[in-house]
């Protein structure tokens, strides 16, 4: 009887750390969703809209193809090819059970932050055993404003994801610095899934752990087993994200595309300050923060950099600093931003994510490896940053803010929006480099309305006064395969760029249809069977490990 009660108890502390995820996961969802409604803004309809047009492949058993014909001002732009979508699974899934939009979405966020947060816990699992400590550093990256900030004002889901994975992919880096077996898995699936998520992401990630390696060559740290688990980390992310990178090279080589710019817009210490005191998380670029109890954190163990005490805390800490401190405006970014053409940050509040990883690292590194009574301290930091958190993101959801477009949406108005979202001319064809001017025209005189939207097709009818050739606002994609129908009749060949056709006098029935090539197959089949077999080693030799221990 003793034995089963000791097992029993040993079950239940095991389920304990799962209990409470779940249970974060949910207060970290419901206030967004209070009142049946959800704060919508155009990059919400933007995600929402692929994310539907990407359901509705898969709803047909069949890949989506490069191009979005739902949605996204009906422009036909290759969104699918050019945004990677496969982690946005954790969005699409949920519609295949529930057909409440509203819903499908609520339970895509829950599983969104029950994923960060498993995600945070593995990695401060590996610093620490102290529950507490875990506690603490879960709140501090769950609930820091600019994570919130991602997920419910910017609504940008990419990021959101890339967040997610952040935690995975400095696992690997910790673990192939200390020389484990499994630190290249983890990193080639975080890498692979960020690839798989958010291109930008993907490059900032990049340049700092080439930034970290390069530290590491010249403090003769790095060796040749290093350099083979990078390189194994490489193969297996470049595998797993095949499906993904090879979408964007076949358009990007075979089309000059408007990718999105801008200048790079910095945060003023003195908005930033007046957020902080507000709790916002508002859409403003020049104020994204991570936080009041955040910041408060950060102060507090910078000021510990000037005591005695040692540890791993101190270059955590100072990397939460610079990259803070670096977003701000003190420093002429743009004349850098200007000799980078490839690429744009827009804002260097991307970076926040981070701080709030680093800084996250930084109080849970100080907590244990300084011996403190964890309990009070950590509950307390816990609750503060939980309690405004919250706080911000009902406040948002309840007040009209002026950051730009909104709207509250309820579930039927959500379905409406995905399906006239607005996209301007990200990723649309461009007429020459140098201009950098959209080809998608529309001629003066035709009327388009939208008869019909799928996953595979767009059925317009085009209206005009008098018969010719007009221009209209459609991109067309080399290397992407069209059929195109004009009164029933099928336009053997399209023009290049975008969409001219020869019109009759009133009403044309017009259709455009496209899909996926048999390489896109190909690709995504690779893509899953590496990530399938990187996942099996992984656990394999996570099974092994704990076999030994017994």
């Amino acid at each position: 009887m003793i034995v089963i009660i000791k097992d029993l108890r040993e079950k239940v502390q095991k389920a304990i750390p799962c209990f409470f995820m779940v249970i974060i996961s949910v207060i970290s969802t419901v206030p967004a969703f209070t009142g049946g409604k959800f704060k919508l803004n155009y990059d919400g309809q933007f995600h929402l809209a692929r994310f539907e047009d990407i359901y509705r492949a898969l709803l047909h058993f069949k890949l989506p193809p490069l191009v979005n014909l739902i949605g996204l001002s009906h422009h036909g732009l290759a969104v699918n090819g050019m945004y990677p979508w496969l982690t946005g699974l954790i969005f699409i899934v949920p519609k295949f059970f529930i057909h409440n939009y509203m819903y499908a979405l609520g339970t895509g966020f829950f599983i969104l932050n029950f994923l960060t947060i498993f995600s945070i816990y593995w990695l401060i699992k590996y610093v620490t055993q102290d529950k507490w400590i875990q506690i603490l550093g879960i709140s501090l990256y769950q609930f820091n404003a600019y994570h919130l900030s991602l997920m419910y004002s910017r609504v940008a889901l990419g990021e959101a994801i890339a967040y997610m994975l952040l935690p995975l992919v400095l696992l690997g880096c910790l673990k192939i610095w200390n020389k484990e077996s499994n630190g290249w898995l983890y990193l080639g699936l975080g890498m692979g899934a960020i690839a798989n998520t958010h291109v930008l992401s993907l490059l900032m990630l990049l340049g700092l752990i080439f930034s970290a390696e390069l530290a590491r060559i010249f403090q003769r740290k790095f060796d040749k087993a290093e350099f083979l688990d990078y390189l194994k980390a490489s193969i297996l992310g470049v595998l797993s994200a095949f499906y993904s990178l090879a979408n964007i090279y076949w358009l990007s080589s075979r089309n000059l595309l408007n990718n999105p710019s801008g200048p790079w817009v910095t945060i003023k210490p003195n908005t930033l300050l007046q957020a902080l005191l507000n709790n916002s998380i508002a859409e403003d670029a020049n104020s994204f923060n991570i936080g009041i109890v955040p910041v408060l954190v950060l102060f507090v163990l910078t000021g510990m950099l000037f005591t005695g005490k040692k540890g791993t805390w101190r270059r955590w800490t100072i990397l939460a600093c610079v990259s803070l401190v670096g977003t701000f405006s003190w420093f002429p970014w743009q004349i850098i931003a200007n000799q980078i053409t490839f690429v744009s940050i827009q804002f260097l509040g991307r970076f926040l994510s981070f701080t709030a990883l680093f800084l996250t690292m930084a109080l849970v590194c100080y907590f244990e490896e300084q011996k403190l009574k964890t309990k009070d301290i950590a509950c307390l930091i816990a609750f503060l940053v939980m309690i405004s958190g919250i706080c911000a993101v009902h406040s948002y959801h309840s007040e009209k803010t002026n950051d730009g477009f909104k709207t509250w949406v309820n579930a039927e108005q959500l379905k409406s929006s995905t399906y006239n979202s607005f996209l301007g001319n990200d990723y649309a064809p461009l007429n020459n480099k140098k201009d950098r001017v959209s080809a998608l025209v529309q001629s003066a005189g035709v009327k388009m309305e939208v008869k019909k939207q799928n996953y595979n097709s767009l059925h317009l009818q085009l209206t005009v006064s008098k018969p010719g050739v007009y221009s209209l606002p459609i991109a067309r994609y080399a290397g992407v395969k069209y059929e195109a129908v004009l009164n029933g009749k099928k336009i053997s060949n399209l023009s290049e760029k975008n969409i001219k056709l020869d019109l009759s006098k009133d009403t044309n029935d017009f259709s455009l249809s496209s899909k996926a090539t048999m390489g896109s197959y190909l690709t995504i089949i690779i893509s899953f069977l590496t990530t399938i077999c990187g996942v099996v080693l992984l656990l394999g030799q996570a099974f092994r490990a704990k076999k030994g221990k017994d």
